[in-house]
Parts: structure tokens; C-alpha cells; sequence
């Protein structure tokens, strides 16, 4: 953490201190009597209701539950060499941003934390403190930057790869993305527990052991975010089953990709509505997309629309599709995540389809 962000973020565990005790605390900026070469980045002697208690504060960038879990051991060792006094002693971390897991795994093991939101936890006897507030803007870019861009299709390829082990080299193929966006990608991944690792270097693996935690934290970041533009076409005189066929055949004459989505997909993937009377896809936009709408005789309007064309920038978008009864067919993992941005009944079919194809 830099220096200015650290001491900001200090003054603001101060004042949040002092607001609940009524009196300023006392930091000692270079703690004393650490045995071995780690020692807290400060401590905090405070009193609340009269009772003293001493808080030893780790001061990080950023906690995601693997660095939370090294930092509970590095506290406990160090406490175990301390010779405590007779007023508790609590350890408390502090971050510019902590992921909602790091959160609950601190406040299951009874560690403090503090971070810029201004959310605060402190459990010790005689004393519990628990302020919890929504992420800033820039926390939650910190938190989700994973689902959007190259590290998206980063992640959608560790979730494909399922149980199987995977490397660097071998995910960034699948992905198409470069190696180093891979490894910073798995990193983070890593950080979040979401996988587990063997071998180190270049021989170094990873297998999905949590996929459960990430389609819920990629869940909750598709309902926080603005749903992505859909242009909306008629087709005139045609039933869902044949402009699915009629746009499968004009993409392959345009030699264009493209891929079912939404509630066309869902329905492919895990049939749970009764009748449906539009279809979404994804095409990369370009002459080729115009070309095979204009074939199609796709008209665009507001209102009454019967064909809803997701744009993408590039087919590289695409890697994951499916041909599925002669279509192509976004997979269930993409099917989803659209699903949770349509409107209607889709969030219905999308849970279905979660249970269904996503949590076998």
C-alpha cells in the first residue's frame, strides 16, 4: 500500500475509533518486542466503557481469503511469542478493499478488520463492534475487475476446464489471451480460493474446487452492473424455431459466428417455459452482421420485436459456444450470466438452468 493511501486509511481507523470510545486512541507507529523478523505495522491502545484493550494492526492493499488466512497465522505466531498483558489484545487488519469472503472468514476466526469503506469489525472481550457499508466505486472495480474483458475469458475458461488440471499456458490458449493475462488472472483467482494449486514454476497447476463461490460472486457482479445494449429487430412471418434456422444458415453463407443466447439458449440448454416468442444471439458487429440481417429481412424498431441482437466487438467473444441441434449455441455458463440481465421471466429460466447445467 502506498504511503499516502496507508496513512489516509489510518486517520479514518482513528476517527472511527475515537467516534465509538469518545476519546482519541494512542498509535504506537513502531511496536516494540516482536521476537523474529515480523512485527505489526502499529498498534492502537484504546478503552471503551473503561475497559483498556490493545489493537495490533497488518496494514494491506488488498484482502481476498488466501491472504487473510497467511495473515491470521502470521498474527497468531506472533502473538504466541508476546507476553500479553492483562488487558485484551486484538488483531485487526486493514485494507483499502476486502472481498465479502476475507470478511466472513475474519470475523469467524474473531480477527478486526478496518477498509476505506469505512467498514469495521472488533471482537474481543467485553467489546464488539460490526459496521458494515456498501462498497465504494473503486473497491468494487478492486473486487470485480475478474468478469469483465480478457479476464472474463479467462475466467470462463478455468470454469469450462471443470475439475481438470490445467497451467498458465494451456488456459491462455483456450481463453485466447496472452500468458502473463492468464497469470495475473490465476493469481487473483488464487487469492479468492477458488482453485487449488500443485507444482511450482512453469510446471505449476490449477484445478477449480469452489465453482460454486465463483458463479455466486460473477452472479452478483452481473446484477450490480448496467446490462449491456441489445438492438431490437422484427422479422416478419416467422416462428422462433425457424429465424433461429433461417439466421444459422444466412451466418454461415456471410461465413460470420455467431451463437443463441438468453432465453433461446436457456431454453435449449434446460427447457423450462411454456412458449417463447423472440430470440437473442451474439454476432461480432461488422458488414458480414448487416449482410445476414438484411437477408433475413431483420427490420429495426422499438417495440414488438421478435429478434434481439447482442453485439460484440470481435468472434474471439465466442469461444465457448456449442453446436447444439444444428444451431450455435451459447454454453450454459455465458446462457446464464445473459439470462440475469433480460427482463421477464428470464431470471426464472436462469435459476433453472443454474440448478439444471451449472451445479451438477
Amino acid at each position: 500500500m502506498e504511503d499516502q493511501a496507508e496513512e489516509a486509511l489510518i486517520e479514518n481507523f482513528v476517527e472511527a475509533l475515537t467516534a465509538i470510545a469518545g476519546a482519541a486512541p494512542h498509535v504506537i507507529r513502531e511496536p516494540e518486542g516482536a521476537r523474529g523478523s515480523y512485527r505489526p505495522d502499529f498498534m492502537v491502545e484504546m478503552s471503551s466503557d473503561g475497559e483498556p484493550y490493545r489493537l495490533i494492526v497488518e496494514a494491506k492493499p488488498s484482502l481476498f481469503p488466501r491472504d487473510a488466512r497467511e495473515a491470521i497465522w502470521q498474527f497468531r505466531n506472533y502473538l504466541a511469542q508476546q507476553q500479553v498483558g492483562a488487558y485484551p489484545v486484538v488483531p485487526v487488519l486493514m485494507a483499502e478493499t476486502i472481498s465479502p469472503g476475507a470478511r466472513q472468514l475474519l470475523r469467524d476466526e474473531r480477527i478486526g478488520y478496518f477498509d476505506s469503506s469505512g467498514s469495521l469489525f472488533i471482537a474481543a472481550r467485553g467489546l464488539y463492534l460490526h459496521v458494515d457499508k456498501p462498497a465504494s466505486r473503486k473497491q468494487s472495480r478492486s473486487l470485480n475487475n475478474l468478469f469483465a474483458g480478457r479476464r472474463a475469458q479467462v475466467l470462463h475458461a478455468v470454469w469450462v476446464a471443470k475439475s481438470d488440471w490445467f497451467g498458465v499456458h494451456e488456459i491462455a490458449e483456450r481463453a485466447g489471451v496472452s500468458p502473463a493475462t492468464a497469470s495475473e488472472t490465476l493469481i487473483a483467482v488464487e487469492r479468492r480460493e477458488w482453485v487449488e494449486v500443485r507444482g511450482a514454476g512453469p510446471s505449476k497447476e490449477r484445478h477449480l474446487i469452489n465453482p460454486r463461490a465463483l458463479l455466486d460472486a460473477w452472479s452478483t457482479y452481473q446484477g450490480s452492473v448496467k446490462p449491456k445494449a441489445v438492438r431490437h429487430y422484427y422479422v416478419r412471418s416467422t416462428t422462433p424455431p425457424d429465424l433461429q434456422r433461417r439466421l444459422d444458415h444466412e451466418c454461415q453463407i456471410e461465413g460470420i459466428r455467431y451463437e443463441l443466447t438468453g432465453i433461446s439458449a436457456g431454453q435449449i440448454h434446460a427447457p423450462y417455459l411454456s412458449s417463447t416468442s423472440q430470440v437473442s444471439c451474439r454476432i461480432p458487429v461488422g458488414r458480414a452482421m448487416h449482410a445476414a440481417l438484411d437477408a433475413i429481412e431483420a427490420r429495426p424498431v422499438r417495440d414488438g420485436w421478435n429478434l434481439g441482437v447482442h453485439e460484440l466487438k470481435s468472434d474471439d467473444e465466442l469461444r465457448f459456444r456449442q453446436r447444439i441441434d444444428d444451431l450455435w449455441v451459447a454454453d450454459p455458463l455465458q446462457t446464464y450470466l445473459d439470462l440475469l440481465q433480460a427482463g421477464g421471466r428470464a431470471k426464472e429460466l436462469a435459476q433453472h438452468l443454474r440448478a439444471e447445467k451449472l451445479e451438477e
